[in-house]
């Protein structure tokens, strides 16, 4: 099958991003001839991305300005310019809001072709709430966006629900934004969730654990991620004051690029972990690869996540695929779905700092042993990229 699948910008390997290039990997691994197409396309921001085949391409030639607000922007307009590049395609996977649905809408009235919308979330500069929107505009690229939705706030919805409405199939990352698109939509999505590498992330042996364990004081507590302000990422290190009374040496290693969009927030972070005093037990590590990421996951005594309202969150999965237990916020989310609590990790009450101190010391306390053989089980038979493949080939035979 000829599958094209679209989204707006690769830049950073965010959810989305780590996705949509599995996706395409796992689809071609089944014999599918696909090709993956973004408006904008940073060539050199994703250092673990590997495009030997050419199957990575901008929907836009070269007279468009190679500029990511300026390219993202202008993808509605002049989607239908772009639809000659899908004339041999038998079946568009179009992932998140704006130009990729509006593309699949358009080529679906030109040609009859079928297309598929993976929602990861409703467009956060429409549905958001006003204080989480001005998080959301961490950057000039978003802060550009979010003013050009302000003044096309009422065409964008009405494009975007046309699209989202229209698609052949609507698939979801979870079960929480199913709710949230079925309210939005009024369309009863499935839910295909995000597939996670356990060849990758899984258990590793004691000498490489050893080995990454040795970097850190005890106990570890790990956090992955984008950072930027949207994922409140202060709220770990107000909380670090109180672990560290229980245990001195605890350390709170969070990953994620450092770059010019986000070191003023990072400045902010490492400002506020030196007025409470634990400056000296938290650190950043920056941009770690796959195979680094399993490493720390699996040196990690528990993995805390403090994004509020997320709707999946692969962190929390990759880190109990390792053996690690998770603490996440019991908010109604998407990780109300992947750790079960007591058993997997613990969920504090929303959004309570220190019930989600106390959260990390219990799952300390208990040792991430007598959790372990549950998290990876619980990861490998609901999370695996096969079950997310099964589900997500059937939805495009279907089409």
């Amino acid at each position: 099958m000829k599958i094209a699948i679209l989204y707006s910008h690769l830049k950073e390997l965010g959810g989305v991003e780590n996705v949509i290039l599995k996706q395409s990997e796992l689809l071609r691994e089944r014999g599918h001839n696909v090709k993956c197409y973004f408006a904008y396309v940073d060539k050199r921001s994703p250092k673990n991305l590997i495009n030997p085949r050419g199957y990575i391409k901008s929907y836009f030639n070269s007279l468009i300005p190679h500029n990511e607000a300026i390219r993202i922007i202008l993808s509605i307009p002049l989607a239908p310019l772009a639809l000659p590049l899908f004339s041999d395609a038998e079946v568009l996977l179009c992932h998140g809001y704006g130009s990729a649905p509006w593309i699949g809408y358009n080529l679906k009235k030109m040609k009859g072709t079928g297309y598929i919308s993976y929602v990861h979330f409703p467009p956060r500069f429409i549905y958001l709430e006003p204080e989480m929107r001005k998080l959301w505009r961490f950057n000039s690229t978003r802060s550009l966006i979010y003013g050009f939705s302000k003044v096309a706030k009422p065409l964008l919805k009405k494009l975007d629900y046309v699209s989202i409405l229209s698609s052949d199939k609507v698939l979801v990352n979870s079960q929480f934004t199913a709710q949230r698109v079925k309210a939005i939509y009024g369309v009863q999505p499935l839910v295909c969730y995000p597939p996670v590498n356990t060849s990758v992330f899984k258990l590793l042996d004691s000498e490489t654990v050893k080995k990454a364990r040795s970097r850190f004081g005890w106990p570890l507590i790990l956090s992955t991620g984008r950072i930027v302000p949207i994922k409140r990422w202060e709220w770990l290190i107000k909380m670090m004051p109180h672990i560290t009374r229980v245990f001195p040496s605890a350390t709170l290693a969070i990953t994620g690029e450092v770059s010019r969009e986000n070191i003023r927030y990072v400045q902010k972070l490492i400002q506020l972990a030196d007025d409470l005093g634990i400056k000296g037990n938290v650190k950043f590590l920056g941009f770690r690869s796959l195979s680094e990421l399993a490493e720390l996951y699996n040196a990690a005594d528990v993995y805390a996540y403090p994004v509020p309202n997320e709707d999946f969150g692969l962190g929390p999965v990759e880190a109990m695929a390792c053996g690690a237990p998770a603490v996440v916020w019991d908010d109604g989310a998407g990780p109300c779905e992947t750790v079960v609590h007591g058993k997997m990790g613990f969920r504090a009450k929303p959004y309570d700092l220190k019930d989600f101190s106390e959260k990390i010391l219990d799952a300390i306390s208990m040792g991430k042993e007598d959790m372990c053989e549950a998290t990876v089980g619980f990861v490998r038979e609901n999370f695996s990229c096969e079950r997310h493949l099964d589900v997500l080939e059937d939805a495009l035979n279907q089409n």
